[in-house]
């Protein structure tokens, strides 16, 4: 059995599914458009949430600043170094007899490399003068 609808019928339908169609694409097109007209909305707030951070941001500036000065003045100055003493003379020139390089001598001693380098090549020097 073949249903058959008048053809009017099938114009209504097509009318009525084409004005939904029609109501959807102004209901999308005037979504789309809404963001576009509160741009200047957006624009100034993001300007006034920009400003806000610039502010905090002086701020934090500022108050590091602030701490790196305060940090500066109270860590004490590193103790000082008194000279060469003789009893670490002493100490280089026995263990350089011992067969200790260079090296091995600064680390032991806690004392910079060159001038370990530097004792050894004066007490050298005075051995062949002397």
């Amino acid at each position: 059995m073949m249903l058959t609808l008048p053809l009017w019928a099938v114009y209504t339908a097509l009318g009525v599914e084409a004005l939904g169609l029609l109501a959807a694409l102004f209901l999308f097109l005037s979504l789309k458009r809404q963001p576009i007209g509160a741009a200047p909305d957006l624009t100034a707030e993001l300007n006034h949430i920009r400003e806000q951070l610039e502010s905090r941001l002086d701020s934090l500036d500022t108050r590091l600043r602030a701490a790196e000065d305060r940090s500066t003045a109270l860590v004490p100055p590193p103790p000082l170094r008194s000279g060469f003493n003789l009893n670490k003379r002493t100490q280089v020139l026995r263990l350089s007899r011992q067969g200790e390089k260079p090296a091995s001598i600064a680390a032991a001693l806690q004392l910079p490399r060159a001038e370990v380098e530097l004792l050894l090549r004066v007490e050298e020097l005075a051995a062949a003068n002397g």
